[in-house]
């Protein structure tokens, strides 16, 4: 770690300096909910945190609203190619995130569904499409959780009675500006799906 970065800190300040950037690496993202402490640090430390997360190849998105702090991968070795089933779960995520915010007037931070509603949305907006199998479908989610993408609760029950929350991050993993993006990018897969091909998204490795 550069001398000059860290000049000051003690100790202490060079293990926060260090987690921020070993986090944001690993998920993609701290959130305040999960890491009050880390995030507070980082805010208050946001001069040394930008620089040396720029030297790791990442741009932060700070998002105060929402209190989280978003790494950007900025270097093709940095992202992960997701499989073509996890873009469609996404994308199907960003879908009813986006509509609950928009028209039914819900906070970011307020988005959530059991996976029997996700699984009845899934089929109505991708037709022709099964949903992924049970356990690659729970696979999946819990890669999503991993990267800052959702939180899952009421894991004890039922698969189905499983609640989704989705993060303010999927706007950034899913960068639409609108509704009729969404819709190209969606027939594009479906498209892919068609034909067999295995295209996907890229994201945070």
């Amino acid at each position: 770690m550069s001398a000059s970065l860290t000049a000051g800190m003690n100790e202490s300040d060079r293990e926060q300096l260090q987690e921020c950037l070993q986090r944001l690496l690993a998920s993609g993202a701290i959130l305040r909910e999960d890491h009050r402490d880390l995030y507070d640090w980082a805010r208050l430390h946001r001069e040394a945190v930008d620089e040396l997360c720029w030297l790791a190849g990442l741009k932060l998105v700070w998002e105060h609203d929402n209190r989280l702090l978003l790494g950007i991968p900025q270097h093709p070795r940095l992202l992960r190619r997701l499989r073509q089933d996890e873009t469609l779960i996404v994308l199907a995520l960003w879908y009813d995130f986006d509509r609950q915010v928009k028209d039914e007037g819900r906070t970011p931070e307020d988005v959530g569904f059991r996976v029997r509603e996700f699984s009845e949305q899934f089929e109505a907006k991708f037709r022709h499409l099964q949903l992924p199998a049970t356990t690659r479908l729970l696979e999946i989610l819990h890669l999503l959780e991993k990267k800052s993408v959702v939180r899952l609760s009421e894991t004890a029950g039922p698969f189905t009675d499983i609640l989704i929350r989705v993060l303010p991050t999927i706007r950034y993993l899913v960068p639409f500006s609108a509704l009729d993006e969404w819709t190209r990018t969606r027939d594009r897969h479906l498209a892919a799906g068609a034909a067999g091909d295995d295209v996907g998204a890229e994201q945070q490795g």
